[in-house]
């Protein structure tokens, strides 16, 4: 129920309490102050009254309008007031989704009300909350100023039928802030001393920017030309939004002679570096929004078309600019930009938590745990039965997350992480970690390789749901599958090795695939004990080098062209070395390794035996002895050692890829068992 002194509250503070600022509140995002103890301590706020989290109750700010400032007093200070609501009752109110900064304290912007003057705002670090000044972020004070001054305007234009800046008003949907619109903002509406509230108001997140009226990005300030970049957007999208890729490259055609098409798009590129982007708390924030309007600066853009217009930049790129050696739309340094960004336009609510996890584990954030939390709006299952609670350490809530995602999602791809054998990290976070081997650590930033797949979904086990239970503390992963084969030997790929004395060369292919033993023991079938011919063992090592949509995007190297070179007398002519040069490029610090294959099933058919030797792809940590097996409900084979120190289990490794058995081939042919992953 809102609060029933709130316009009396408005009148009694709308010139501010001009105190001295002697309390101060966190104002990180809604958790990062937990991942550290304060340097200062923190006067007790009275500001904050109980909320009631039987009713979901949350607070809302009322930003208050901006009082003629005197040369005694300076500006208008920033002055707001709390109200409580409950959720329950379905507010009306606006959300503020931003990233926490302080490295503009202290630095200024022009004031875009006196220009000629060259008059600069000063970046303040505290405002008014209910009469007390409080500390808060230069980049929250640089957004509530902006939202301020754009409400200013309005209050100034009640009747007006577009913007400022000329933008249509949809005074249905209410996309623009005026000071009618209670906002959310967590810093201010969380109570960040408080534990027990922080927990309740983290787990309310996903739904406190779905159903607000309307979210606010708060990218930043201004970068150059941004008026004639959101024209851009907008003038594409009104003429394009239902037009094939063919007529929206027909337009850029059109664009292309004009001359401030090229610095527009810079400006785009500028717009999708901007650090908000990277964060993992907008994330959920930007995509669950009914209404998302995005702020640069002064200028804003519905997200909309600029989801839609992003979602196409990377193939119109592709496809024109760089034809042009225009390459400014930075798609590979920008992905998790643009990622965040395409989201909002390809969010489907039945992805699953694993996979929403997968897509942006490169995004940023101040406290681990927040890896999980922060995320936890969105997909099919909402919160996953995960609790928030920050009294945990990272470990805990990973392990635990993990479990819950997999008990709901039955999908194991979550647990093939190569991360705590390949991380780059500066100082890792690994050889802190208790995890077991099946819990991603979601702490590093830096894996060391994508996907083996190429984000290809293959089927080995046959069975799409995971088969499993958690043992002894939850520590121990019981999975059901099959064991494929055994590692014998490995060639890691390096393409700076290519052309060294001591590195790996053409002729290394050749010793691979003609001393690689066959992958059934002659012993156990009927087929002749002849080993297959040089050429078509080099057929299998291709499959297995190639089996990867990356590769097939760029084709380095066909199939005759590999066994060419390998079985060459000249393996060191230089127009080989350039081909295997171009090919290893795209399979850095990958290994190939040849099989040999478990015991089949008995009365196996010798038709469904491999005739000659089975060859694979892993991560080059992988070693001889480590075991292939297709696990229940995994996309992918997967790569185990056995744990040194307890007998019988396993430590997952990673994702392999043996082209003969991705697709269910090894159904019926080897037994069912248990796998103990620690």
């Amino acid at each position: 129920m809102a609060d029933s002194n709130i316009t009396s509250r408005l009148r009694k503070l709308r010139f501010g309490r001009r105190v001295s600022p002697s309390r101060s509140v966190p104002t990180t995002k809604a958790s990062s102050v937990s991942s550290q103890k304060s340097k200062t301590q923190l006067a007790k706020i009275d500001i904050y009254h109980p909320l009631s989290p039987s009713t979901r109750e949350i607070r809302l700010l009322h930003i208050l309008p901006e009082q003629p400032g005197s040369l005694l007093l300076g500006p208008d200070p920033i002055s707001c007031v709390l109200s409580h609501v409950s959720l329950d009752d379905k507010p009306t109110y606006h959300a503020l989704s931003y990233m926490w900064d302080d490295e503009s304290l202290g630095q200024s912007f022009e004031d875009p009300d006196d220009v000629k003057r060259k008059k600069k705002v000063l970046i303040s670090g505290f405002i008014f909350l209910d009469g007390q000044a409080v500390e808060v972020t230069p980049n929250l004070w640089v957004a509530l100023w902006h939202l301020r001054r754009g409400a200013n305007w309005f209050k100034s234009h009640p009747d007006s039928e577009v913007g400022e800046f000329g933008e249509k008003l949809d005074k249905e949907k209410h996309t623009h802030f005026t000071y009618e619109n209670p906002i959310w903002i967590d810093a201010l509406c969380i109570n960040q001393l408080d534990v027990v509230e922080r927990n309740q108001q983290v787990q309310l997140m996903g739904s406190l920017y779905q159903n607000a009226q309307c979210v606010h990005s708060w990218t930043g300030l201004e970068v150059p030309d941004t008026e004639d970049c959101v024209d851009m957007v907008e003038s594409c999208y009104s003429k394009l939004k239902g037009s094939a890729d063919t007529e929206l490259e027909t337009e850029f055609r059109k664009m292309l002679p004009d001359q401030t098409f090229e610095s527009r798009w810079k400006t785009l590129s500028l717009i999708c570096d901007k650090a908000y982007w990277h964060r993992l708390w907008i994330v959920q924030e930007f995509i669950l929004a009914q209404q998302c309007t995005v702020h640069v600066g002064l200028r804003t853009i519905n997200s909309v078309p600029l989801a839609w217009f992003v979602r196409h930049a990377k193939d119109i790129e592709n496809k024109m600019i760089r034809k042009l050696g225009l390459v400014v739309f930075r798609t590979g340094e920008l992905l998790p930009a643009i990622r965040t960004i395409q989201a909002r336009y390809l969010y489907n609510e039945r992805t699953t938590l694993s996979a929403i996890l997968m897509v942006f584990r490169e995004h940023k954030c101040s406290d681990p745990r927040d890896k999980i939390y922060g995320l936890l709006g969105l997909g099919r299952n909402k919160n996953y039965g995960i609790q928030v609670d920050y009294t945990l350490d990272a470990d805990a809530v990973y392990q635990d997350s993990v479990r819950q995602i997999l008990d709901r999602d039955r999908d194991l791809s979550l647990i093939i992480s190569p991360s705590r054998f390949s991380c780059q990290c500066t100082k890792s976070q690994h050889n802190l970690s208790t995890l077991p081997s099946w819990v991603r650590d979601f702490r590093c930033l830096n894996e060391a390789h994508e996907s083996l797949r190429g984000g290809v979904e293959y089927n080995p086990s046959g069975h799409t749901q995971a088969v499993f239970s958690v043992s002894r503390h939850n520590d121990v992963l019981a999975c059901k599958g099959m064991h494929v084969g055994t590692i014998i030997k490995l060639l890691p790929l390096c393409s700076t090795n290519v052309n060294s004395s001591d590195g790996l060369t053409i002729g290394d292919f050749a010793s691979l695939a003609s001393d690689a033993p066959n992958a059934v023991d002659p012993s156990r079938t009927s087929h002749s004990s002849s080993s297959s011919s040089l050429p078509e063992r080099l057929k299998g090592l291709y499959a297995a080098l190639t089996d990867n949509a990356r590769y097939e995007a760029l084709a380095a190297m066909d199939e005759a062209t590999f066994i060419h070179h390998c079985t060459s007398s000249a393996q060191d002519d230089q127009p080989g070395k350039n081909d295997v040069e171009r090919l290893l490029n795209l399979m850095d610090n990958e290994a190939l390794f040849s099989l040999n294959l478990a015991s089949p099933v008995p009365g196996i058919a010798d038709a469904r035996l491999p005739r000659g030797p089975v060859f694979g792809k892993c991560y080059p940590f992988c070693q001889a002895g480590d075991i292939i097996v297709a696990l229940y409900g995994c996309p992918t084979l997967v790569a185990l050692r056995a744990d040194p120190l307890d007998q019988g289990s396993f430590k997952v490794l990673g994702e392999v890829s043996v082209p003969e058995f991705m697709d269910g081939q090894a159904v019926g042919m080897f037994e069912e068992r248990d796998f103990e992953l620690t």
